[in-house]
C-alpha cells in the first residue's frame, strides 16, 4: 500500500483555550515529498497509528478521524544516529544545564527517536521510557529499533503521571523529558502544577525537566506561568524554526549563566552530531508571554488521580475543558 496524503507535525495542531483547534506558525499541511509505503497500521484504545516509509525515511504517524496524519516520530535510516525533527534537536538543550546525566526518564516514547539517539551517544546512560499505548510500544520495537530486553533501556507501558507518582520513594532521575502527547494534544493531568511538582520531587539534586512548548498558541502563557509557579529556575531555548520553545527547568538555588551554558555545550559536543554551541546561542531570557495567564491546576482530588488520568487520556478534539 502506498500513501501520499497530507501530514502535519502533531505538535502543530494544538488544543487552545475552550478546546478549539488552531495551527501554529509552522504547521502547514503539505503533501509527502514522495509516495510512502505503509508498513503497518494499528488501532488502540488511544490512537490510530500508521508506520510508513519513503526511501530511507521511516515515520510513525497518529491518524486523525479525518485521515490527517500527525508526525509522531521520524527516523532516517541513512543517518541512524541523528535526530530528524527540529524540536527533538532543540530538546537536547537539557544537556546544556545537566551535561552528565546518569538516569533519564522519557515520558512519551513514540518511535523512540530521542531515547534511541541518547542511548547510542551515551552508552552508560540508564533510560526509563514510558508510553501509555501498548501498540505504540509494539510498533516502536518492531520498526524503530527500540529494544525489548535491555536492562539499561527499560520501556514501561503506563500513564506518565501515574508512573512518576508511583515510582519507588528513593528513585531519582537526572533528566526528565516531557513528550507525552495523546494523539494531537497533551492530556490535561500532564500540564498542571501538581504534575510538575511530582516531577520536581523526582529530580536528583542537579536534575532538570525538559519540555517542548509551542510559543505561538494561547496555551503557551498558561504553560509558562504554571512552570514558573513550580520550578525555581527556568531556561528557554528557541527552536530552529522559531515557533517552539524548549523549556529546561530545575530546582537549582543559583541561576546558571550564559558563559556556563556555553562551557557545557563545549563539554558535551563530542557526544552530539548537532551544533551544541549553536543551540546554546538560541538561549534567551526575555519574557515572551503575558504574565496574567492562569496557573493550571488539577481538576480532581489526589485520591481521584487514576480515574482522572483515564478521563483526561480520552481523545479531546472538540468542546474540551482544557483547564481554561
Amino acid at each position: 500500500m502506498t500513501l501520499a496524503s497530507p501530514s502535519l507535525s502533531r505538535r502543530g495542531l494544538l488544543l487552545l483555550g475552550g478546546g478549539s483547534l488552531a495551527f501554529g506558525a509552522a504547521a502547514i499541511a503539505r503533501p509527502a515529498a514522495a509516495a510512502e509505503t505503509v508498513l503497518a497500521e494499528a488501532v488502540s484504545r488511544y490512537n490510530r497509528i500508521r508506520v510508513a516509509e519513503s526511501g530511507t525515511v521511516r515515520t510513525m504517524y497518529f491518524v486523525g478521524d479525518d485521515g490527517t496524519q500527525f508526525i509522531e516520530s521520524r527516523h532516517d535510516r541513512s543517518r541512524p544516529q541523528s535526530l530528524d525533527l527540529d524540536y527533538t534537536r532543540t530538546m537536547m538543550a537539557g544537556f546544556l544545564l545537566q551535561p552528565r546525566p546518569r538516569r533519564l526518564l522519557m515520558l512519551g516514547l513514540g518511535g523512540g527517536g530521542m531515547s534511541n539517539y541518547l542511548k547510542a551517544r551515551f552508552p552508560e546512560l540508564e533510560i526509563d521510557a514510558v508510553d501509555i499505548d501498548p501498540e505504540v510500544v509494539r510498533l516502536a520495537q518492531e520498526y524503530f529499533d527500540v529494544p525489548k530486553d535491555d536492562p539499561r533501556y527499560r520501556v514501561h507501558v503506563a500513564d506518565a503521571r501515574l508512573f512518576v507518582e508511583r515510582a519507588a520513594a528513593d528513585v531519582r532521575w537526572d533528566m526528565i523529558m516531557l513528550d507525552a502527547f495523546r494523539g494531537v494534544f497533551v492530556p490535561y493531568h500532564l500540564k498542571t502544577a501538581e504534575f510538575y511538582r511530582a516531577c520536581l520531587a523526582r529530580l536528583a539534586p542537579d536534575g532538570v525537566v525538559v519540555a517542548n512548548l509551542h510559543n505561538v498558541t494561547r496555551m503557551y502563557p498558561h504553560d509558562r506561568e504554571t512552570t514558573s509557579a513550580v520550578f525555581p529556575q527556568r531556561y528557554s531555548f528557541v527552536s530552529e524554526t522559531g515557533n517552539q520553545t524548549t523549556l529546561v527547568a530545575s530546582a537549582g538555588r543559583e541561576r546558571v549563566g550564559a558563559y556556563q551554558i556555553r562551557a557545557n555545550a563545549r563539554t558535551v559536543q563530542p557526544q552530539f552530531d548537532a551544533d551544541m554551541l549553536g543551540l546554546a546561542a538560541r538561549y534567551y531570557i526575555r519574557r515572551d508571554w503575558e504574565d496574567t495567564a492562569e496557573v493550571l491546576k488539577d481538576d480532581f482530588k489526589p485520591a481521584e488521580l487514576e480515574a482522572a488520568a483515564g478521563r483526561h487520556n480520552q481523545t479531546c478534539v472538540k468542546n474540551c475543558r482544557y483547564g481554561l
